[in-house]
């Protein structure tokens, strides 16, 4: 696969662990993932790759999702957040490629849905 058509996802939160099953999920899909555990180090990445899909678990201390959505705003980037919730976790649309795009809450199994259709689109749109 050309590095062109790699998928990069960027993983941001307190802890890789928070991500194993998303992670193992999207690299059965190909996706190149990578996590950043401080604003230092999504600014580190960024430097060196385009990533395609922002995925935060708001677990880094001091740091508010805005800060997120200011250095990917512009950029291809889709961005989802994920909320803690009683039973598990909802994500939530922040942006769709680079473009501010709150949407409703989604379900884990909503949210697997998503990502398979925004995979099939940065496929296409590449």
């Amino acid at each position: 696969m050309d590095s062109s058509d790699v998928i990069r996802v960027l993983l941001v939160g307190d802890s890789p662990q928070s991500f194993l099953l998303i992670r193992e999920l999207l690299e059965k899909r190909g996706c190149e993932c990578h996590f950043a555990g401080s604003l230092e180090a999504v600014n580190n990445l960024l430097r060196l790759w385009r990533f395609d899909i922002v995925l935060s678990t708001h677990g880094i201390p001091s740091y508010p999702i805005q800060a997120l959505v200011g250095l990917l705003s512009g950029s291809d980037a889709s961005l989802f957040s994920s909320l803690r919730v009683e039973e598990g976790s909802w994500w939530l649309p922040v942006l769709q490629c680079g473009k501010e795009s709150y949407g409703p809450a989604l379900t884990v199994g909503e949210f697997s849905r998503v990502l398979d259709d925004l995979h099939r689109q940065i496929l296409i749109e590449r």
